[in-house]
């Protein structure tokens, strides 16, 4: 079996839930919900949106895009915490960098899933599975959390294939094996099938994937056009979409991990220099010039730090870059008792591509 018709999905398990349980093992076992927009803890009247829930808080009937007032009536002990997004976004950048050590290709479809292509050394789903096997124990050595992986011969049924088994789950799907794998299952596992829509299959007597597959086409088209004939297509293992490498970033960052834990500055400025070079190499490649600087810190002890500072003018000089982000992690570990630090991340942002009338705030100096 060619490579190319190999396709994983990795998807996150409860991300952003599954961050804040890592930083705090006390909420190990809780029903936990992040939740977005505003909530209230002390009053009876939660106003606010889920937008994760722990695997605990799901046993109650918790999910995300539903009203917090609802999901403190369900479960009246959920633990609600508010969202930290710089958080989130370090820790998936963090996670796509382990993947794309070792695929060919990333399609960052959100901040907690990915279609990939394996590289020309994966021709065999076999191999597939070992690399996804490699991908999830070093994600879960490096962050502390778990992701669910799907394997198949296209972009649907991988997504279908990594809900399967969640959390933690590999689930391979072999071409010859996709239509045993999806017929059993309800409509609404397939991508982009909400509730009307299933509303609109089950008048028309459809439940399963199978009984969706075998349908008369007609009937699909005329209730729901031509959404209705691609998710039928998807019921038949159908689907030619492509993986696309993920379009021009919005940041580019990179990590260094510091093995053992130290506090030695000049062993961390060593480390801090190293990324600098490692996100300049790549504006160089990709033409890039950029504005914000961002600086993490994550401590032995697991708990982060970030800094972010914007500047006037685009650049693309790694001396810039080299000055600031050093004076960024002096004044970030500056009042940190000695702590060792396990992780530095750092960042750039606020991208543009060079132009070669543009030019640098190095200019100026």
């Amino acid at each position: 079996m060619a490579a190319d018709k190999i396709v994983m999905h990795i998807d996150m398990d409860s991300f952003f839930a599954s961050v804040e349980i890592r930083d705090n093992p006390d909420l190990k076992d809780k029903p936990v919900v992040v939740c977005s927009k505003t909530y209230h803890l002390h009053k009876d009247t939660s106003r606010g949106v889920v937008s994760a829930a722990s695997y605990p808080a799901r046993e109650f009937g918790l999910h995300s895009a539903m009203p917090l007032s609802e999901a403190k009536r369900l479960c009246p002990d959920v633990i609600c915490l508010p969202m930290n997004k710089t958080l989130y976004k370090q820790v998936s950048d963090n996670v796509i960098k382990i993947i794309q050590k070792h695929v060919k290709t990333v399609q960052q479809v959100s901040i907690d899933e990915a279609y990939v292509l394996p590289g020309e050394d994966i021709q065999t789903y076999e191999d597939a599975a070992e690399c996804a096997r490699k991908i999830k124990a070093e994600i879960a050595a490096a962050e502390r959390i778990t992701c669910s992986v799907g394997i198949a011969p296209n972009k649907s049924v991988a997504k279908i294939a990594s809900g399967f088994q969640k959390p933690d789950g590999l689930t391979v799907v072999l071409p010859e094996n996709v239509s045993d794998f999806l017929s059993p299952l309800p409509v609404t596992k397939i991508p982009g099938v909400g509730k009307k829509t299933a509303e609109t299959f089950d008048l028309l007597g459809i439940q399963t994937v199978g009984d969706l597959a075998k349908a008369d086409k007609r009937r699909i088209y005329e209730k729901l056009g031509r959404s209705g004939m691609a998710f039928q297509d998807i019921a038949n293992g159908i689907d030619t979409s492509q993986v696309m490498e993920t379009a021009d970033a919005k940041s580019i960052s990179r990590f260094h991990s510091l093995n053992p834990y130290t506090n030695d500055s000049a062993i961390i400025k060593m480390g801090a220099e190293s990324i600098c070079e490692e996100v300049h190499a790549i504006l160089i490649q990709k033409k890039m010039f950029f504005k914000t600087i961002t600086i993490g810190i994550r401590y032995a002890d697991f708990t982060t730090v970030t800094k972010s500072k914007s500047h006037t003018v685009h650049t693309s000089d790694v001396y810039f870059l080299k000055r600031h982000a050093l004076d960024m992690l002096e004044e970030l570990t500056a009042n940190n008792g000695n702590k060792k630090i396990k992780q530095i991340n750092i960042g750039v942002s606020n991208l543009k591509k060079t132009d070669v009338n543009q030019m640098q705030l190095t200019d100026f100096f």
